[in-house]
């Protein structure tokens, strides 16, 4: 396998919440599982880590110079969030995604073009999906939730934004022509999906992750 850089979030760190709330990566535990090709991978996922910070990094590794031969773009599911807190707070005002669609789209149309500038080849993957009622549970706890939902109108639009920021990323892939993983395709169908979701709703258990990792370690082993 040639040398790559994975950018992205929280989920490419193996983050897996703990019964305290606290946070703990997995990442040497599931990168283990690939032997020598996992030596020939960089990881600079950063947790909390939106879109325009991936560019940033990018951006910032490209000027000091790289060997990779592609870089993984994994962003979207920080940039699909909301501040919850505020829209707790006034329910009755107009609130954004973190990051706009429109945004998302073009700074990862910006650093797709930037990585081809170099010669690097860009791979994007679609994001697993979320579990929306756990994650509305996990982060409303201490939030006023009836505001909360008086916004929502459904706990369901949760799980629908994310999706589309992952249908706006395949969509870009085809679309550019670029290397796609459809990691999404993988949890979907499973009958048992809510073990492969972490308990917070957003990020996922070892399987999940297992499961997540194969499919980008496949994906990439055959550029």
């Amino acid at each position: 396998m040639q040398k790559g850089i994975i950018y992205g979030d929280s989920l490419l760190k193996a983050t897996v919440p703990e019964a305290d709330g606290k946070y703990k990566f997995h990442l040497g535990e599931v990168m283990a599982r690939y032997g020598d090709a996992a030596a020939m991978v960089t990881n600079r996922a950063k947790f909390g880590a939106t879109v325009e910070k991936g560019m940033a990094l990018v951006q910032h590794d490209l000027t000091r110079g790289t060997d990779a031969a592609w870089a993984l773009i994994g962003y979207g599911g920080n940039d699909s969030d909301y501040a919850w807190p505020a829209i707790a707070a006034d329910p009755a005002a107009q609130h954004l995604p973190r990051t706009s669609l429109a945004r998302f789209s073009q700074v990862l149309a910006d650093t797709v073009a930037l990585l081809r500038e170099k010669g690097v080849q860009p791979v994007l993957m679609t994001l697993p999906p979320i579990d929306a009622q756990r994650y509305f549970d996990f982060f409303s706890a201490s939030l006023d939730r009836d505001a909360l939902l008086t916004w929502l109108g459904e706990v369901g639009v949760i799980y629908r934004t994310q999706e589309m920021y992952s249908d706006a990323i395949a969509a870009f892939a085809r679309r550019e022509d670029v290397k796609l993983i459809d990691v999404r395709r993988l949890f979907l169908p499973d009958h048992h999906l809510r073990d492969l979701i972490a308990a917070d709703g957003i990020h996922l258990t070892l399987p999940g992750y297992h499961r997540m990792m194969d499919a980008l370690f496949t994906g990439v082993a055959a550029l």
